[in-house]
């Protein structure tokens, strides 16, 4: 497999975990007209949870589109690569 297969592959991948979420969040949102005021403030939590995850997978689809992680693709099977911030 190549690079840029290896990379749409993840990126297909990401896609359909911001659908699984999105998909989520608004089975929870819909939950939240059942829910007692602490029910609600833990519903609360977990959406904004999923939010965030929501917000790093396209983060991450970002960054591999433009490249910037393209080091770490082709490091993908080096166990001696260790990416830094």
């Amino acid at each position: 497999m190549t690079q840029i297969e290896t990379k749409k592959d993840i990126i297909q991948f990401l896609k359909h975990c911001i659908t699984y979420t999105n998909n989520s969040l608004e089975r929870k949102s819909k939950r939240l007209e059942k829910l007692n005021e602490e029910e609600m403030e833990l519903a609360k939590i977990e959406i904004e949870k999923w939010e965030i995850y929501k917000q790093f997978t396209e983060h991450t689809i970002n960054e591999l589109s433009s490249g910037d992680l393209d080091e770490w693709i082709n490091n993908l099977h080096n166990p001696e690569f260790s990416p830094n911030p």
